[in-house]
């Protein structure tokens, strides 16, 4: 047996070889005869028709196919429309048109044109039986493929003549109960579309709208129904206006709409206006209002918890401002069939910080206590409006914030001395304040000039002596001399629980040893556990080099402006005599010289003596006088009758006053009016000075002395 065996085996892995060789060649064989069709198709096919009833339409269809294929056309997806038969034949341009009829279908045609390859389906009368839809198929081959045309419908349109209709809930609608919106189109075919809006805003969107369509049985047409759920109707749905629109999108398109208006029962509506400028500050009135709205109306009230309030009836009220009221609400309450609503405010009320806990100004440490007895911090509680900002300080470095400062880490007697707190709020001044750590033990000195009197040439210097145990004594010394309480020295100490404030008064002129020397001032106290002490030094006095320069340098700078205002006065007055000393000289200008000029002349002609009144006729010659002609007309009169009495001698000495006189008028006549006179072609202003000419006339009698201005 085993050996048969043996002897099967490889015999049947032959035979399934075989056998799945086989299959494969069949199968690769029937893939390639597939594979080897053409593909047909439609090159045009239908679309989609909407027709009004008894209307002719047509669905086109134009393929490529294989001569014996075979086009038909399926009306809801009933492929086989039966038997047709040939009503005529249609010559056309563009070949020889087939029209058959479908036997079961008289009112539907087929158009066949072999020569294109068109096969068109034709519904003559359409009615609602014909709607459906309507496919264009080329059949199959053994060598090609088929063809399908898109699926296309044919839509009769009946339009709605009439407009929506909107049903509403029972009015008023209540806060709190839902209610629905309902719209129905009209009957139409196909079916109408409906949009709500409410406030013309569109709400047929939204979750709550749903739309569903019926049949009319009667009239066989379609109804539009659209249902809006209100879930909660509150004031905004109250008198809102609802529309309904009614749209055909089909044909010729149009929409009609209907609206009604709703009415809304709600729960109030309260808010409180405040009319004050923020922030809100104590010792001033603020006013608050109460606006309320509702349907039906409600009625309003006033509640705060720390006033009564209830008896106000005014939707305005004014509350004085403290401190006692800040933080505090005040309401105002709606009330109406429907509910009730309260609304509030919280009053904030800016106010001045103040010390509900305030660090103290001694705090004594004992660095040998072992059992935990100091304090492990110091606190700072501050009560204002905006919050304070608390940070502590030593020698202006900050050390922390907060209203605690830790006291843990100040285990030494190096640590000892003044800090400080400073307290911040805003829109207020800050706060600061200085307070003392001290370690039991030594007393704890501070020295410092505290004043100067320099009136009384005296100077006064304080020292601060802190200690937890009574201090025993306080003294003062000097370049380490003891300073008693003298005349020219005094000394006062006043004490309290934990420190004592020691006063120094003297006068350094005489107190101190030389007057510009380093001098030491020195503040010692004692306490049951020793004796300590504070220096001043450089403790000068106060006709240094300083003191003494000031005065001088007031007093020079003093002299210095008295000199300057002498020196001002004296030289303006000097001025005023000068001018006063001057004598006024009447102004000379160029017609008044060229008068006294020819004056000059005539008497040189008089005397005879042309050397001394013309030494050069060059220069002569190049002398060029200008004058208006109309200001010499009165001149030249007088000097026409000047030479000619002077020619026939007669009365000289008259002629000659005339000329002085005529000289005169037209030295006061010309004061309007300034000319010049040229020199060799350059203008040489006149400058005033005296001369003095003697005339002598026809007869030596007449002899006068002419004083010009030239």
């Amino acid at each position: 047996m085993t050996g048969t065996y043996r002897l099967q085996l490889p015999l049947l892995i032959i035979i399934a070889y075989v056998i799945f060789s086989s299959r494969a060649a069949i199968v690769n064989a029937v893939e390639y005869a597939i594979d080897s069709r053409i593909n047909q198709k439609i090159l045009i096919g239908p679309q989609n028709i909407n027709a009004y009833p008894g209307e002719t339409i047509q669905f086109p269809c134009i393929v490529s196919k294989q001569l014996n294929a075979i086009v038909t056309w399926c009306w809801n997806d009933f492929c086989t429309l039966g038997k047709t038969q040939l009503l005529r034949h249609e010559t056309t341009p563009h070949g020889v048109v087939r029209i058959y009829q479908y036997t079961a279908y008289p009112r539907f045609q087929l158009s066949i044109n072999e020569r294109l390859n068109h096969y068109n389906l034709s519904i003559v009368h359409v009615s609602n039986k014909d709607e459906g839809i309507f496919q264009c198929q080329v059949q199959r081959t053994m060598d090609a493929h088929e063809a399908r045309s898109e699926r296309v419908r044919l839509t009769i349109i009946t339009p709605p003549n009439g407009q929506p209709t909107l049903i509403l809930p029972d009015m008023p609608l209540k806060q709190g109960q839902s209610a629905n919106v309902t719209c129905l189109s009209t009957p139409s075919k196909p079916a109408s579309k409906l949009v709500l809006y409410k406030n013309e805003q569109v709400i047929s969107r939204e979750p709550s709208a749903k739309v569903t369509y019926e049949l009319d049985m009667k009239t066989k047409k379609n109804l539009t129904k659209l249902v809006y759920n209100i879930d909660d109707p509150d004031s905004t749905w109250d008198f809102a206006l609802i529309r309904c629109e009614q749209i055909y999108e089909y044909g010729n398109k149009f929409s009609k709409d209907v609206s009604k208006r709703i009415q809304v029962h709600y729960k109030p509506k309260a808010r409180i206006e405040s009319q004050n400028r923020y922030p809100l500050t104590i010792n001033s009135t603020a006013t608050f209002r109460c606006i309320v709205s509702g349907n039906p109306e409600p009625q309003f009230s006033w509640f705060a918890n720390s006033m009564d309030l209830s008896g106000l009836s005014s939707s305005v009220i004014s509350i004085p401002l403290s401190r006692q009221v800040h933080n505090h609400t005040i309401g105002c309450s709606a009330t109406n069939s429907i509910g009730t609503t309260n609304t509030s405010i919280r009053l904030l009320i800016r106010y001045a910080p103040s010390f509900v806990v305030r660090p103290p100004k001694f705090v004594a440490l004992d660095s040998n206590d072992k059992q935990s007895q100091n304090p492990s911090a110091i606190r700072c509680i501050v009560d204002s409006f905006p919050r304070a900002r608390i940070s502590w300080y030593r020698f202006g470095e900050k050390l922390a914030e907060g209203s605690t400062f830790n006291l843990t880490n100040i285990t030494t007697r190096e640590q000892q001395g003044f800090y400080s707190y400073r307290v911040e709020t805003d829109g207020f001044e800050a706060i600061t304040d200085d307070f003392i750590i001290y370690f039991k033990g030594k007393p704890l000195i501070y020295i410092h000039e505290s004043k100067q009197y320099r009136s009384t040439q005296t100077r006064e210097f304080e020292c601060q002596v802190y200690s937890s145990s009574p201090v025993l004594k306080i003294s003062w010394r000097l370049n380490d001399h003891s300073i008693e309480s003298t005349d020219k020295s005094l000394i006062s100490t006043t004490c309290d629980d934990y420190s004592c404030t020691s006063k120094l008064l003297y006068n350094p002129r005489q107190s101190l040893s030389t007057a510009n020397s380093l001098s030491r001032l020195s503040c010692i106290a004692e306490n049951e556990y020793g004796i300590e002490q504070s220096r001043l030094y450089q403790v000068d006095s106060l006709d240094n080099s300083s003191t003494i320069l000031i005065p001088v340098v007031c007093s020079v700078f003093l002299l210095t402006v008295i000199l300057s205002i002498g020196a001002v006065y004296c030289g303006c007055r000097s001025k005023q005599r000068k001018k006063r000393s001057m004598k006024k000289l009447p102004i000379v200008y160029d017609a008044h010289y060229s008068i006294n000029e020819l004056i000059k002349d005539a008497a040189c002609l008089q005397t005879s003596e042309l050397r001394a009144c013309y030494p050069s006729t060059k220069d002569h010659d190049e002398l060029s006088l200008k004058i208006d002609q109309t200001k010499l007309e009165s001149t030249d009169r007088l000097l026409a009758s000047l030479f000619s009495n002077t020619a026939n001698n007669h009365h000289p000495k008259k002629l000659i006053d005339n000329l002085s006189n005529e000289s005169s008028i037209n030295s006061s006549g010309f004061h309007s009016k300034s000319t010049t006179t040229t020199f060799n072609n350059e203008y040489s202003p006149r400058l005033a000075e005296i001369t003095d000419y003697t005339f002598s006339g026809m007869s030596p009698l007449y002899t006068t002395q002419y004083q010009m201005n030239v």
